[in-house]
């Protein structure tokens, strides 16, 4: 057994390189940029007016001033602002030579094409050319998992369509005799196959394709006839079940006799121990064939993925970190007896910003992580938590 950080620190060194490929931006969201983004002009591009009013001299505020032109967005100004002039201008349009205040239309009163201030001196309301990136710095960098605004950023710098990894094709394999398909009515000793579309969507999820392969019986021959087909179509296996000490637990040596290597099978974590990684190598000694073997427990098998294959997936995608940690206050004392292993106790945050535990029965528990938006991160040796000390947490999806 290894500790969690030795085991995630492997998952990272055992990745595969990814193709590229351009897509237009209608469909890059979800995938991971494979290269560095730099603005390729200052934004803003030009001095402008964050709201709709008047462009003016700061010092002549006190005066009626003459309503010289009219700058829509879009537009250039063609005329100078100077001492007692000012200019009609819209949010987002240039600012006019000479003008250093915008003043916001609702204080002021315009009168026979004069424009007379009534509010008190405030912000000049203006966005200053470059003040949000300057040519040339970086505005997104490769392995950035893209999202709507990233797709923002993406268009106004010009990039319609961004060289982006190709997606991991990953097959969800179910093993079990127990496990039917969620259609089935399960007799008495029956459950359906919740961990293989949980797996599914979360792979979906995670910027890669997911290919179903269905329910491996607990048989050795099924097992690893199953493992073998999933493998023509995909890179990667996730299995769940079939891990543990059990005598119908054949994964593990399944995998050994297709001739992958084992790098761990069990973790130092809770849930999660039995969590397996294993890979095949190619004849140039390059990982080109990879399985994640999960537990059948729903939330050991939730969590892991979260915390070990969506890593894997950034990583060989060129990302550093696929999750989000930080620390709170923990709202009520918290305690556990089995210190031994890193443990990560399902929650949420409260409206309040601190961790509230929930109840939570064990790794079998598949209605706590429909409730939970974090797990608290509780380590080694560490049994007791009183009520407002500071826990890390990891934000679930």
């Amino acid at each position: 057994m290894i500790p969690f950080s030795e085991a995630l620190n492997i998952v990272k060194h055992n990745t595969i390189k990814p193709g590229y490929e351009n897509v237009p931006l209608s469909a890059a969201s979800g995938r991971y940029l494979a290269e560095t983004i730099y603005a390729d002009r200052d934004t803003p591009p030009f001095n402008k007016s964050a709201v709709d009013g008047f462009a003016c001299r700061g010092e002549d505020l006190g005066e009626k001033l003459e309503i010289v032109e009219t700058i829509p967005a879009g537009y250039e100004p063609s005329v100078k602002v100077e001492k007692g002039k000012c200019s009609r201008i819209m949010t987002g349009a240039m600012l006019p030579e000479g003008a250093d205040t915008v003043v916001m239309v609702e204080d002021c009163v315009v009168e026979d094409n004069y424009m007379h201030f009534r509010g008190g001196k405030g912000r000049d309301n203006i966005c200053m050319r470059g003040e949000d990136m300057s040519s040339g710095s970086i505005a997104i960098p490769s392995g950035t998992l893209i999202n709507a605004a990233h797709i923002a950023i993406l268009a106004s710098m010009g990039i319609s369509s961004p060289l982006v990894c190709k997606k991991f094709k990953i097959g969800v394999l179910s093993t079990g005799d127990e496990i039917i398909e969620p259609e089935a009515t399960p007799s008495r000793v029956q459950i359906r196959n919740s961990n293989g579309w949980q797996l599914y969507a979360q792979t979906l999820s995670a910027g890669a394709d997911a290919e179903y392969l269905g329910i491996a019986r607990d048989d050795r021959e099924d097992v690893k006839t199953m493992i073998t087909e999933g493998f023509r179509n995909n890179d990667v296996l996730i299995i769940t079940g079939g891990v543990s000490m059990g005598d119908f637990d054949y994964v593990p040596d399944t995998l050994e006799s297709l001739g992958f290597t084992i790098l761990f099978d069990k973790v130092a974590v809770q849930p999660g121990k039995p969590s397996t990684f294993a890979v095949k190598k190619d004849e140039s000694g390059e990982v080109s064939k990879v399985v994640f073997a999960l537990p059948g427990n729903p939330v050991s098998c939730y969590l892991q993925f979260l915390l070990l294959v969506k890593e894997w997936i950034c990583s060989s995608s060129g990302g550093s970190s696929s999750g989000i940690w930080t620390k709170v206050p923990i709202a009520h004392d918290y305690k556990r007896k089995n210190t031994s292993r890193l443990s990560f106790i399902p929650g949420r945050i409260s409206a309040e910003g601190e961790f509230e535990t929930l109840s939570y029965n064990g790794s079998a528990h598949i209605l706590a992580m429909g409730e939970a938006t974090a797990a608290a991160s509780v380590p080694v040796g560490r049994g007791d938590i009183k009520k407002g000390e500071s826990v890390t947490i990891f934000i679930l999806e």
